[in-house]
């Protein structure tokens, strides 16, 4: 008696498509980012590779190309989902330690942005 058994198009489709949209959206954020630090990697690199530059600065321009090159593979398989997913389930397991991070994160904001 108070169950309700029926559906429409527009309940199913409406979540589905506006999933698809923010989807979509973060798809190409997170293309954009990598793409970014791509360029910036090769421009490291290239810097790095210069004959004018002194050895030890070199080296250190070379990690941090490699480095910008493992954060834009990084960025590309991210699966926010997932993240979103288990960050859901451990607040759930442990709701009141993750209130206390959330607490601190905020305080720690707060002092920065105070000091502005």
């Amino acid at each position: 008696m108070g169950i309700n058994n029926w559906t429409t198009d527009k309940a199913e489709t409406g979540p589905e498509s506006k999933n698809s949209d923010t989807s979509t959206g973060i798809e190409n954020v997170k293309t954009i980012i990598a793409d970014k630090l791509d360029k910036a990697a090769e421009a490291l690199s290239e810097k790095a590779t210069n004959p004018d530059a002194h050895y030890g600065m070199a080296q250190y321009g070379k990690q941090a190309s490699l480095w910008l090159d493992q954060s834009a593979d990084y960025v590309r398989e991210f699966d926010y989902m997932q993240a979103d997913a288990r960050i859901r389930e451990y607040v759930g397991q442990r709701p009141g330690r993750s209130l206390l991070i959330a607490g601190g994160v905020g305080l720690i904001i707060g002092v920065v942005l105070r000091r502005r």
